[in-house]
């Protein structure tokens, strides 16, 4: 990227990441009250996580439904029992699986956001490209 993304743009693109996007979300909403202009780099971080959040969100209440619809199902329930066991076992540093991806991404896009860059993440940063009309 040719601009230069200012330091408090880093800062609060980080902590949006951290807090799944309220503190960008927040901030916004301040910088709009402020009437001053929202860059690029921060729209695009604070929208990617808020839609990496309610996307987890879905996510969890439909494999959670799921799990529970079909652990009841006699056969069925030895193999959920063992892709529960998989992803939710504590294995690496007492976190799950599931808790390893998703602190490697709050990771990633954390130090992308401190560094200035842009956090790329397969198919949600086209997905926000699109819709913030580049």
């Amino acid at each position: 990227m040719t601009d230069r993304v200012s330091i408090s743009d880093r800062i609060f693109s980080a902590l949006s990441y951290v807090s799944m996007g309220w503190i960008g979300f927040l901030y916004c909403i301040f910088l709009i009250f402020n009437k001053k202009r929202i860059s690029y780099f921060l729209k695009f971080n604070v929208f990617q996580t808020l839609f990496m959040s309610i996307l987890f969100f879905i996510l969890s209440v439909v494999f959670g439904y799921t799990f529970k619809l079909l652990s009841m199902v006699p056969f069925v329930q030895i193999i959920i029992s063992w892709i529960q066991l998989l992803l939710f076992k504590p294995m690496i540093f007492q976190y799950s699986l599931l808790q390893a991806f998703l602190l490697g991404i709050i990771g990633y896009g954390f130090i992308y956001s401190i560094l200035g860059k842009f956090p790329r993440i397969y198919w949600i940063s086209k997905i926000i490209d699109y819709n913030l009309n580049r």
